[in-house]
């Protein structure tokens, strides 16, 4: 019998099927990426997506899914897939990714902006330390020792030798490859100059040991820098995986990275209406950004929650999973899409652009 409907949870990902006589929908929700921050349940115009124990999974106490999506009420149009800011949402049609709202209606897309001047990157590793999402990609060569990395610097070596202090005598060349003295057969006119310096630059580091070592002080050696040391390869920002909380963009020292957030607005934090030893919000935020002060000394109470606006997304999260009435408030000023609104954006944008607080949900 068609329509027939069926969900399922497999591979940490939540399936929902409709099947009809010639087509197969799918919406498969990752669980791994979802953070049941419930974009998708503002944006889903058959209000077919309903919140899930979002606290209890993400400390691993519950083995459902942060948000649930009634199979009989899905339309498969695709708006969860194109709303979600982690891509956790995908829709397919017989095996293959497909978004039918763009293709007949026209639905505008999230404007995800994040790059890396590579210009001035220098490869570091402060970006890729600190993203909470993973989405920083180097791909540097490797260096297995410090020293090594002076291979990737250019540079010119001015060498001078004092020819009428050189005695010839061969201590530099004991000590650097990059000197080689030929001797000559001694006559009674050659007797005191009885040989020839021959200097390798190619083989010089400039490290100066001829220089001390030379008992005329016949030597003088400078390294003139061309081109400061590089670690050679390539650092990008990954806008699948990318959050846009900017905290590569706020660490980054050469101010190389440049990050947009996907949502704007403002989220207000009181920390006297937690309940005691709750962190739920902390636990569940995808940017790190609201945390509980490190506590200094044993014996010391923990410091109440603590939230930077930097970071924060303002996905919804912390909203959706805060167990108590009070401590949060999240109030979105704009939504940063590209392409033509349309009427039902009109209606999605409404809603996520309304203030909201954490409600409690009935067993």
């Amino acid at each position: 019998m068609f329509p027939s409907y069926s969900k399922k949870i497999e591979n940490n990902k939540q399936v929902v099927e409709q099947k009809l006589l010639t087509q197969k929908q799918n919406l498969t929700v990752d669980l791994d990426r979802c953070t049941g921050c419930g974009v998708c349940i503002d944006a889903c115009p058959e209000e077919a997506i309903s919140r899930g124990a979002i606290g209890a999974v993400k400390r691993g106490k519950a083995k459902v899914a942060k948000v649930d999506v009634d199979e009989k009420k899905c339309s498969f149009c695709g708006v969860c897939n194109i709303m979600c800011p982690f891509n956790a949402v995908k829709l397919s049609v017989n095996g293959v990714e497909k978004l039918p709202i763009l293709e007949k209606e026209g639905f505008p897309t999230l404007d995800k902006n994040a790059k890396i001047d590579t210009t001035k990157c220098t490869n570091c590793v402060l970006c890729e330390t600190v993203c909470p999402s993973d989405a920083i990609k180097r791909k540097v060569e490797k260096v297995d020792q410090g020293h090594k990395a002076s291979s990737t610097m250019k540079y010119a070596i001015d060498y001078k030798l004092d020819d009428k202090k050189c005695t010839f005598c061969g201590i530099c060349a004991a000590a650097c490859d990059a000197f080689k003295v030929e001797f000559k057969e001694p006559t009674p006119l050659t007797v005191e100059r009885i040989g020839k310096l021959n200097f390798d630059e190619k083989k010089c580091d400039a490290c100066k040991v001829c220089v001390e070592i030379c008992p005329e002080d016949a030597l003088q050696i400078e390294r003139k820098i061309v081109e400061e040391p590089k670690l050679t390869g390539e650092t990008k920002i990954d806008l699948n995986e990318c959050t846009t909380c900017t905290w590569c963009q706020t660490i980054c020292p050469r101010d190389a990275a440049k990050v947009e957030k996907v949502f704007e607005g403002e989220l207000t934090v009181d920390a006297t209406k937690c309940p005691s030893g709750c962190s739920t919000c902390v636990d569940v935020c995808p940017c790190n950004a609201l945390y509980l002060p490190l506590i200094e000394e044993a014996g010391h109470k923990p410091g109440r929650l603590a939230y930077n606006k930097d970071f924060c997304m303002f996905c919804g999260a912390c909203i959706n999973a805060c167990p108590a009435d009070g401590p949060l408030k999240l109030k979105r000023s704009k939504l940063n899409v590209k392409g033509e609104k349309t009427s039902l954006f009109n209606k999605i944008e409404a809603k996520m652009l309304a203030e909201k607080v954490p409600t409690i949900k009935e067993a």
